[in-house]
């Protein structure tokens, strides 16, 4: 390879040139001193012979350029699969390790508090007719403990939404039942991927779209959103659009939520762009890498 890049350089390729002009200028020199000049406008065997021999140079030179440029491709298609590929076992690595924790905490932690609570009610059972003022202590502490147990589930539902465990379609279609039931609003819904596709960036999907229908919901004042999952070749689609009044500002102001979806979205190698215009609604649209495709071959003619 290195060695093609080198003969490839402009100043070999002069040398080449330099090299069979002066070997066709020294056997033109030879042919006149050997034999009488040709009629005018006859072309000499030398003659053809050189033109040709510097039209198959052109050639040879034309071909090792176009190898040149598909090498030059094939290097930046592989640079960019080993990317993507280490992009996506990172974010997989993420992954489990948030499935990790969470069960530690839910086995460990979660355990603890709820031994402590199941104590302190029978603390409380024994106590009450005894002292009052024990008792309203006994029952604050209790309130703590399920503040504290409360808390513990929203971190590890942030973690690992338990919706997912039935699929990324699943726990979207259930979102949307939700924040129809709640809002009003119709949803429609276009998912064309398949299950491998969702469980790679399920979690991250989930919460963008949690978010997403959070904005529409406090602020869109709309009557329809729509959702698309897209598996497109080595990319995820999310498209996340409504009929609302649309964000103000140019480009529109993002609140804290979408502003930590850009930067977690980023983190997986993807990108997310908001297009929106004031009274026309809001689209939402999400990119986000795959496993990269097996390679086409490019050397060839």
């Amino acid at each position: 390879m290195d060695m093609l890049r080198r003969w490839l350089r402009p100043p070999y390729r002069l040398s080449i040139l330099a090299c069979l002009a002066a070997a066709a200028l020294a056997a033109l020199h030879a042919g006149h001193a050997a034999g009488p000049m040709q009629p005018a406008g006859t072309p000499s065997p030398l003659m053809l012979a050189c033109a040709v021999l510097l039209g198959a140079l052109a050639l040879l030179l034309w071909r090792q350029h176009r190898l040149a440029l598909r090498l030059q491709a094939l290097e930046q298609l592989r640079a960019e699969a080993e990317q993507a590929r280490l992009a996506g076992e990172q974010h997989k690595a993420r992954a489990q390790e948030r499935l990790r924790i969470g069960r530690d905490i839910h086995d460990d932690l979660g355990q603890h508090l709820l031994t402590l609570k199941i104590d302190l009610a029978m603390l409380q059972t024994s106590t009450h007719d005894a002292a009052p003022l024990l008792a309203r202590q006994l029952a604050m502490m209790a309130r703590n403990i399920d503040l504290s147990i409360a808390a513990l589930r929203c971190v590890i539902h942030d973690l690992r939404p338990p919706a997912l465990d039935a699929g990324l379609q699943a726990a979207c279609d259930g979102l949307l039942a939700d924040f129809k039931r709640i809002t009003g609003i119709a949803c429609s819904c276009d998912y064309r991927l398949d299950a491998a596709a969702g469980s790679a960036h399920g979690p991250l999907l989930y919460h963008v779209l949690q978010e997403a229908l959070a904005n529409i919901a406090r602020h869109a004042r709309a009557t329809h959103v729509q959702l698309s999952l897209l598996q497109a070749g080595a990319t995820l689609a999310c498209r996340i659009s409504d009929d609302g009044v649309g964000l103000s500002g140019s480009p529109p102001r993002l609140g804290c939520g979408l502003s930590g979806m850009h930067e977690r979205v980023a983190a997986a190698g993807g990108s997310l762009h908001i297009e929106s215009r004031s009274g026309a609604g809001t689209t939402l649209r999400l990119s986000l890498p795959l496993a990269a495709c097996e390679e086409a071959p490019l050397l060839h003619d």
